[in-house]
């Protein structure tokens, strides 16, 4: 594809939604790691949140690296491969379920 084609006001603004909307899950993950910290009485990491988003499986791997950057005997990444494979699966149903109601709106 040619720059001209590409490189358009439209193209720019979804790709502009998509990091802002990674930025905005990460961070609502987080938070949410954070409540379920608390109200486990701190049993869960709150890392597993950021790993919630559908970016299989580097989100996974960066909370991982994470994770023991702070406490080399911290082991997350099944448990965020879960959080991750969750957010896949909520991703492709939010998707099924956008693309049914589209019909009805238009």
């Amino acid at each position: 594809m040619i720059a001209s084609e590409f490189l358009k006001p439209e193209t720019i603004l979804i790709f502009v939604m998509g990091i802002i909307a990674f930025a905005l899950d990460t961070a609502a993950g987080v938070i949410f790691g954070k409540i379920m910290y608390v109200l486990s009485g701190r049993k869960i990491n709150p890392l597993i949140g950021a790993a919630g988003i559908s970016a299989f499986p580097m989100s996974a791997r960066v909370v991982q690296k994470m994770g023991l950057q702070e406490n080399p005997q911290n082991h997350l990444l099944m448990h965020a491969a879960g959080a991750n494979t969750a957010g896949q699966i909520a991703s492709v149903v939010a998707g099924g379920a956008m693309l049914m109601l589209v019909p009805m709106f238009s």
